[in-house]
């Protein structure tokens, strides 16, 4: 018998030393606007959309929100006081830090309001057409995805969404655009919603389906300029996407309720995964030791599946069609825990449900991170809840908070020792919580 898959029974009284978080009290919580406490019976009035920890371990966070008039702020975490980034007038789509934690780049509809200095809240370039007489480049229509390349952290990848198409780098540093990239039939392809960067020189996309076609996954050399390859990953659009830290395998997730497993380095397919039916894959990651991959859905639950366990070798590339979706109760699709919040929550199609309780997209675990140096999973629920779980144990639920009264959007972890993440939540205004 096993305790856990790391350590087997030696004797009948020998137990598991479990792990234990002293404390889980909201170190303090944190309003971004004033305009919420004003008007607190309006409903969907502001929500926080991204959080970012200071990525060099500063006590600093970012965090961004869909409405005026703060949508970015940074927040000292010792003295809880924050700075306003002023400059957007619109919801803003993504935050996050670059070279080193010195920028915060953001991005908004067209614009990508780049680069706002960390420490002073000065803003220090604005990249997009109209932004001034010398710089006319950039997207046309709304930005849908945004990354930072974490080895050189001054190159910024964005992608345009539908009427633009365009996918873009971007030195931050200097404030301009370095190059384009472009495919021979971009007019033809579908918008790339997911982007990550990989091996320092790879960016991997991924696509929304094209009239209800199949998910695309490009491969483009940043270095080179070159797409390396494309292939169908899924049969809809992709949501997400990300690499194991080897840079050698990538997960896909899609509207279809699927994972796809690819080989970066042969482009070749490993196995297709079903997390449900009637369900959209919201986030997929691997942990930070490769062991692990976590798939989380709108059916309030989070899958997870041991790399050890599964087969891991690559097939032939798959170009005309997706891999077909392994049988149920195989051993591929065997997963290692289905990590649940409760029941499913109510859909906003759903007439049962309370009245702006739930928005649409908010109905199930919304997001999952792991810890830095452990196969810990945090899991984010649309339910309010938050659930820290140890992928090892043969109970992996360590915590499970309920807290909170409204949607939880997004999580954050502090890279340091000291088990620290920052949980933003969704009330009829926006704020968030430290533990």
């Amino acid at each position: 018998g096993w305790w856990s898959l790391e350590r087997r029974f030696k004797a009948p009284g020998v137990k598991l030393g479990q792990r234990y978080f002293s404390s889980w009290m909201p170190t303090w919580s944190a309003y971004s606007s004033s305009v919420a406490l004003a008007q607190p019976a309006q409903e969907g009035l502001q929500k926080v959309l991204d959080v970012r920890f200071h990525p060099c371990g500063s006590p600093q966070i970012v965090c961004g929100c869909n409405a005026a008039p703060n949508e970015l702020l940074i927040y000292n975490l010792i003295t809880g006081k924050s700075k306003a980034l002023s400059g957007h007038n619109c919801q803003v789509q993504a935050v996050e830090y670059a070279s080193q934690g010195s920028l915060v780049v953001s991005c908004a509809e067209s614009t990508v309001k780049v680069v706002w200095d960390s420490s002073t809240a000065e803003c220090l370039y604005t990249l997009g057409p109209g932004s001034d007489e010398n710089n006319v480049a950039g997207h046309k229509k709304k930005i849908s995805a945004m990354a930072v390349n974490p080895s050189q952290s001054c190159l910024v990848a964005t992608s345009g969404g539908q009427g633009d198409r365009q996918l873009l780098l971007w030195n931050v540093v200097r404030g301009t655009l370095v190059s384009e990239l472009i495919s021979q039939d971009r007019e033809d392809l579908p918008p790339m919603d997911a982007l990550e960067f990989c091996n320092n020189n790879l960016l991997i996309c991924g696509s929304d389906s094209s009239q209800n076609g199949s998910g695309l996954v490009q491969i483009w050399d940043v270095d080179a300029l070159l797409e390396c390859c494309r292939f169908r990953a899924n049969d809809m659009y992709i949501t997400c996407l990300k690499t194991n830290p080897a840079g050698t395998v990538m997960v896909t997730g899609s509207g279809d309720g699927t994972i796809g497993l690819f080989d970066i380095r042969s482009c070749g397919a490993i196995s297709r995964l079903p997390l449900g039916p009637r369900c959209e894959v919201t986030s997929v990651s691997y942990s930070s030791c490769g062991r692990y991959i976590q798939a989380s859905c709108t059916a309030n639950r989070a899958i997870v599946w041991d790399t050890r366990l599964m087969p891991m070798e690559p097939r032939d590339p798959c170009v005309s069609s997706p891999l077909a979706v392994a049988t149920p109760g195989s051993r591929v699709t065997k997963a290692l825990h289905c990590l649940s919040h409760g029941k499913p929550m109510p859909t906003a199609e759903n007439t049962c449900q309370r009245a702006g309780f739930v928005d649409a997209g908010d109905q199930g675990v919304n997001d999952a991170r792991w810890f830095n140096s452990s196969p810990v999973l945090v899991t984010a629920s649309g339910d309010g809840s938050v659930a820290l779980w140890d992928v090892t144990l043969g109970e992996p639920c360590l915590r499970h908070l309920q807290s909170h009264s409204r949607c939880v959007n997004t999580a954050s972890l502090y890279k340091t020792v000291r088990p620290l993440f920052c949980l933003h939540i969704i009330f009829h205004f926006t704020g968030f919580y430290i533990f």
